[in-house]
């Protein structure tokens, strides 16, 4: 064999034994729904990785609503319908349909299975069992081929009514209290973690810019298009949308904003794929490359950190 023809072949093992194709399903919420804007991009965008990726969410599903809803199902009895989104790393995206997470189960086959907590309760570990336990019996038992990781969730915005009036605790004290809930979830099933709420924590300490509440009172000053910053944050966002008819300013504090879209799925795609966010090349178009390369730092610097706990 020549000698090109040789280097050739070391080449494509090479390649070969690098590629990676995952098939994955999270069992979530709204705080899993954010994972399929910017990661199967991302994935894309790294030579020799794809990606599956299936969302089966309802709005705040707990680990225990998740754990009832496959007990009715197991006994063949009407259980809630989730929304099945699916998005893969070559920019198909299936059209949304209802189904159920025991369905899911039954009839595909996944390489990763994520869990989480729903954020309400992800403070409190006593919220997380014995459901979660049920949960992982039902996921080995139809998909023992699996992995199972469990997504950790973020801290609010800091001008959250739930922190501010609810619970009366900072978004620092929220993020201390998930933290420790999950890291015991983590110690006591042996799981990897996709350490996304560190990953808030470390932008939130590092970001040039801090974000500055606002009175919620305030809203009804302002006129379109005009809205209070949004600077300094990756959690949270205000939009202008019709209500009967009249243009009202509307406060999410809870979920993701673009940049906390893309500094989220640069932490998921350096856990799945065990690579580097510095090889991720794709950046949306209202993503600035210097903000992209500050999110990716933020997202590795959450991954090596738990690594080394």
């Amino acid at each position: 064999m020549k000698k090109t023809g040789f280097v050739t072949m070391l080449l494509l093992a090479s390649f070969c034994l690098s590629a990676k194709e995952l098939n994955v399903l999270m069992i979530g919420n709204s705080f899993s729904s954010s994972v399929g804007i910017c990661l199967p991009n991302m994935v894309k965008s790294v030579p020799g990785c794809k990606l599956r990726l299936t969302n089966a969410f309802i709005g705040a599903c707990s680990l225990e609503s998740h754990s009832r809803n496959l007990k009715t199902a197991e006994k063949n009895l009407k259980a809630d319908q989730y929304r099945i989104d699916v998005w893969e790393s070559d920019g198909k995206i299936l059209p949304a349909r209802r189904g159920t997470v025991l369905e899911l189960l039954k009839t595909q086959k996944y390489d990763i299975i994520t869990i989480q907590q729903n954020s309400a309760n992800s403070l409190d570990y006593k919220t997380f069992q014995p459901h979660a336990n049920h949960i992982i019996t039902v996921i080995k038992k139809h998909q023992p081929q699996a992995e199972i990781i469990i997504q950790q969730t973020w801290s609010y915005r800091a001008d959250s009514s739930m922190l501010n009036k609810r619970w009366k605790i900072s978004n620092d004290e929220m993020y201390n209290r998930l933290s420790a809930a999950y890291s015991s979830f983590a110690k006591e099933t042996g799981f990897r973690v996709i350490p996304v709420g560190d990953a808030v924590q470390i932008f939130r300490k590092n970001s040039p810019v801090k974000f500055k509440p606002y009175d919620p009172a305030s809203l009804v000053n302002y006129s379109w298009p005009d809205k209070p910053s949004q600077a300094g944050e990756v959690v949270g966002s205000i939009t202008w949308r019709r209500d009967k008819g009249i243009l009202k300013l509307f406060a999410d504090t809870t979920h993701f904003n673009s940049r906390g879209e893309y500094l989220q799925a640069a932490v998921w795609f350096a856990i799945l794929f065990d690579k580097k966010t510095s090889e991720i090349k794709y950046v949306p178009g209202n993503i600035g490359d210097d903000d992209a390369a500050f999110l990716k730092k933020c997202a590795q610097e959450a991954v090596d950190g738990y690594m080394q706990r």
